[in-house]
């Protein structure tokens, strides 16, 4: 095997992991922490998101919102899903299953560019 034959090869099976670990950690989200939060909006009245989505992008945003600190790229100034709100619904597991779908999420993009810088 060449040198680049060898990267080619960790970064594709890098790649396959972030995607599965995405994969498994988007559902995973979805389902115990996002909607447990969701419906502790819906009872306080606070819920502004859960009616719009387009191809589940709404876990990422819960997932942004939960995992970052407040700050500019995560402020409470956003139309779609005050994350000050959202963290007062956020549970320490919470923040563990989004710190996985963020992390995963963007390690997979990361793979993605540089295997397109490198190559």
């Amino acid at each position: 095997m060449t040198e680049s034959e060898i990267e080619f090869s960790l970064l594709s099976n890098l790649f396959g992991l972030m995607l599965v670990s995405s994969v498994i950690s988007w559902l995973i989200f979805a389902m115990f922490s996002m909607r447990p939060i969701e419906r502790k909006m819906r009872a306080a009245q606070k819920d502004t998101i859960s009616k719009w989505d387009g191809p589940g992008w709404r876990v990422m945003w819960y997932a942004w919102a939960i995992f970052l600190p407040i700050c500019g790229f995560n402020n409470s100034r956003d139309p779609l899903l005050n994350p000050v709100e959202v963290k007062k619904y956020a549970s320490r597991k919470d923040w563990w299953l989004a710190a996985w779908v963020f992390l995963s999420v963007y390690l997979m993009i990361s793979t993605v560019i540089i295997d397109f810088i490198f190559s």
